[in-house]
């Protein structure tokens, strides 16, 4: 009876902690190695076979204290339920920060990822939790906080609904119904990344006034010791520099302030001497989403000694870039190194555009691939008056990328037929085991489109291209028309060449 009445008061205490489900309001006791059981089932002797019903009804919590320097908004994350023995038989908290890409780049998150691992059959009604750190809230308004859940089949985020945010312990909790991938977002900028109504969620916040995810990495290197905060946010998102300072500014918007595809225009008034300086790219897809989109005009003026030295990918004077144009600059002196991805005037660049008048002198240690004289890694770049004078990895090069050096190297077959047709449209016949066939049109020398071979409605082959997709950008100039195909690390040409002037 002693036994029975001591499991009693136990259950007694328990309940008044969780109350009814929620989190205990006192976290106590010290970590650990990995996680910490908060609340006890017990402290009485062993039970008695009539004592273990009462045992297995107790709701207990366990913990992991999250010191994530780069995410620190969150400072514990919390997971309960009901279970027969010591909840950390049953589950596993596990933070996914810079482990997995996909997780970490999530737009408008707050603190780490986390991934919650329990056995449903172990673990009844379980919940989890987030404690913040208020202060490391970067503006975000506490009530803008939600909960997203990663649906792995579907492959995407599902905000959990129930969510309590108890404003008093720096605390949000909700129900779940399966483990996986949880995380917490900002719903302002999780919401309005996906075009919804954000009405509810709007605030205003100074950017400039907290540290940014690029700072927090704290790979800034001579940037921040040249940044002018307030001239940056004064003159972005067009910026006109005249000296390594302004740059510095520049490239600290780019990487810190600047919402995801935001343009931004870099103009130089001046020769610029970066010589000595411990310089960073411009873009980074390292801690969150910061890739530079825009326009970098030299005007016909010089960068020299831009030196960067990365132990990552993306290294270059724009680091990673999905829409970016240069033109009329010159980079002497220059010195770049990363693991992959890298080049002089850019590391890791994307989108179809044209880089014209760009002229690098220097050397590039580039790592494994992706490496070349004035990009590393490139789709659809066309160079217009581009000139490489520089040495990567040691070596004398002429390509100004790796994809033109891997072009340069593959012997083209033209398997393929194509056939001009009085009404312009264009032929071709069929061949099996190629991988991601497409047809490459260009319009004066620059690339318009590259498009699938494959009916998308059907999947059946397309045999015709139709004037359509040959005069998107205008039917008047001189149209060059050919398959392409994946082959080894790049697309090359498998057909013959139509060109045809209007």
């Amino acid at each position: 009876m002693k036994k029975t009445l001591a499991f009693l008061a136990a259950i007694a205490v328990a309940a008044s902690l969780t109350g009814c489900g929620r989190f205990p309001s006192l976290i106590s006791g010290s970590d650990g190695p990995d996680m910490e059981r908060t609340t006890e089932a017990s402290e009485a002797d062993e039970p008695t076979t009539e004592d273990e019903d009462l045992f297995a009804d107790i709701r207990q919590e366990c913990s992991k204290t999250l010191n994530n320097e780069q995410k620190p908004e969150v400072a514990k994350v919390l997971l309960s339920g009901i279970c027969d023995g010591d909840i950390r038989s049953y589950a596993r908290i596990t933070d996914l920060y810079g482990v997995d890409v996909l997780h970490s780049e999530v737009v408008g998150l707050v603190g780490p990822p986390v991934e919650l691992t329990f056995t449903k059959e172990g673990l009844k009604e379980p919940e989890i939790g987030f404690v913040y750190n208020k202060d490391e809230l970067r503006g975000v308004p506490e009530e803008n906080l939600i909960i997203l859940h990663y649906n792995g089949k579907g492959g995407s985020y599902d905000t959990v609904n129930g969510a309590v945010l108890e404003k008093e312990y720096n605390r949000i909790t909700v129900p779940i119904k399966e483990d996986g991938v949880y995380l917490l977002a900002d719903a302002y900028q999780w919401y309005g990344a996906w075009g919804l109504d954000v009405s509810g969620y709007e605030y205003n916040v100074d950017k400039s006034q907290y540290d940014s995810d690029w700072e927090r990495g704290g790979d800034t290197g001579s940037i921040m010791e040249l940044v002018d905060k307030q001239w940056a946010m004064e003159n972005a998102p067009d910026f006109h520099v005249s000296n390594a300072k302004q740059l510095a500014s520049a490239t600290y918007y780019v990487n810190a302030i600047a919402d995801e595809y935001e343009p931004v225009t870099i103009t130089l008034e001046d020769d610029i001497d970066l010589t000595d300086m411990d310089w960073k790219p411009l873009g980074s897809n390292l801690t969150g989403r910061h890739g530079f989109t825009g326009v970098v005009d030299g005007k016909y003026h010089i960068i020299k000694g831009l030196h960067i030295s990365l132990d990552y990918e993306d290294a270059g004077f724009i680091g990673y870039s999905t829409d970016a144009v240069m033109r009329n600059i010159t980079f002497t002196d220059a010195y770049v190194s990363g693991t992959a991805c890298t080049g002089i005037a850019g590391g890791e660049i994307y989108g179809t555009n044209v880089w014209e008048n760009v002229t690098v002198h220097g050397r590039v240690d580039g790592g494994n691939d992706d490496y070349g004289g004035i990009i590393g890694r490139e789709a659809s770049i066309t160079f217009k008056d581009c000139v490489c004078d520089a040495t990567v990895n040691g070596a004398v090069t002429e390509y100004p990328s790796y994809r033109q050096k891997l072009l340069a190297e593959t012997p083209v077959e033209e398997t393929f037929t194509l056939t001009l047709n009085d009404d312009y449209t264009i032929t071709r016949d069929e061949h099996k085991g190629f991988q991601n066939l497409c047809w490459h049109v260009e319009l004066d020398g620059v690339q318009v489109l590259e498009r699938g071979t494959e009916d998308p409605r059907t999947g059946e082959p397309e045999l015709v291209l139709d004037t359509q997709y040959q005069w998107i950008k205008g039917s008047s100039g001189r149209h060059t028309i050919y398959l392409v195909a994946f082959k080894g690390h790049t697309y090359v040409r498998v057909s013959n060449i139509i060109e045809y002037t209007i």
